[in-house]
């Protein structure tokens, strides 16, 4: 398992470190789309087939509108969410009562509610990775310049693989203690110290390289060994609630999207929010 995930973090790292060095954010824009719309269809597919409610069918209609977000923040920045859910809302309503009329679907509100989750939680949250990225300001780098809106997202990944990186080598040789045995039995109380304690020294040595007060550098680590591993709690929840061990097999020894991207989720909002306040 370990060879599996080393090989395909061997070629996943070198496409994406490319799409976010790659000049005015638009080739990341677009990575990120795609991985959001794969994202949706390992939801939609896992809460169609889940057995407590059968005729769940998570709104598509909402689902590819939130694929689109990341890029429709790269095109409109912080207007994207309402320019693209309140059209595909009522695109998706509609839809639904017709179906609904037509006696083909009795969980209206389940599947605009599934959808309406599913376009948040996947679509939205990462065009915050765009939002983050947008900052095109140059800094130097020996003879290049490179847009400052790139250092800050390869900081906010060094975070989140560093921490990865040490709870599970360190809940391997050292976990004793479950931290949350009935969503993720794997997960231990001395890996997630470690996750917390690599991400903050990450966060605070980046923070500080790219000029930001070791305060702020602080907080960034900090929210993301804990928002981070919240994320994939919460992935790791919905999973349970559906009955699968993994959303898509997508990315050999990851899992899918979704379990992949799982942390980055819920931290990449803060590491944009704090950019924002200490910028």
């Amino acid at each position: 398992m370990l060879r599996l995930r080393v090989l395909t973090a061997l070629v996943g790292i070198p496409l994406m470190l490319l799409a976010i060095f790659a000049p005015r954010g638009g080739l990341f824009a677009v990575g990120l789309s795609l991985l959001a719309l794969v994202g949706s269809l390992e939801f939609f597919r896992a809460y169609s087939h889940a057995d407590w409610f059968p005729q769940v069918r998570p709104s598509p209609i909402l689902l590819l509108a939130g694929a689109s977000l990341p890029m429709a923040a790269w095109a409109l920045a912080q207007d994207a969410l309402g320019v693209v859910l309140l059209p595909a809302f009522a695109v998706a309503l509609l839809y639904e009562l017709w179906r609904a009329w037509r006696g083909k679907s009795g969980a209206l509100a389940h599947n605009l509610g599934y959808g309406l989750l599913g376009m948040l939680y996947i679509g939205w949250l990462f065009s915050f990775g765009v939002q983050l990225r947008g900052d095109y300001t140059p800094m130097p780098l020996g003879v290049w310049q490179i847009e400052r809106g790139a250092w800050q997202t390869l900081w906010l990944f060094a975070m989140l693989w560093a921490g990865d990186t040490g709870a599970y080598f360190v809940g391997r040789a050292f976990g004793k203690h479950k931290i949350a045995p009935t969503l993720s039995p794997a997960k231990t109380v001395e890996g997630a110290l470690a996750n917390l304690a690599l991400c903050l020294a990450v966060g605070v040595y980046g923070g500080v390289a790219l000029g930001f007060a070791p305060l702020w550098a602080t907080l960034a680590g900090l929210g993301v060994g804990i928002l981070g591993q919240l994320g994939d709690l919460f992935e790791s929840a919905l999973k349970r609630s559906v009955g699968v061990k993994d959303f898509g097999g997508i990315l050999p020894g990851h899992g899918g999207v979704l379990d992949r991207f799982d942390s980055f989720l819920l931290s990449v909002p803060w590491v944009w929010w704090i950019t924002q306040q200490a910028g």
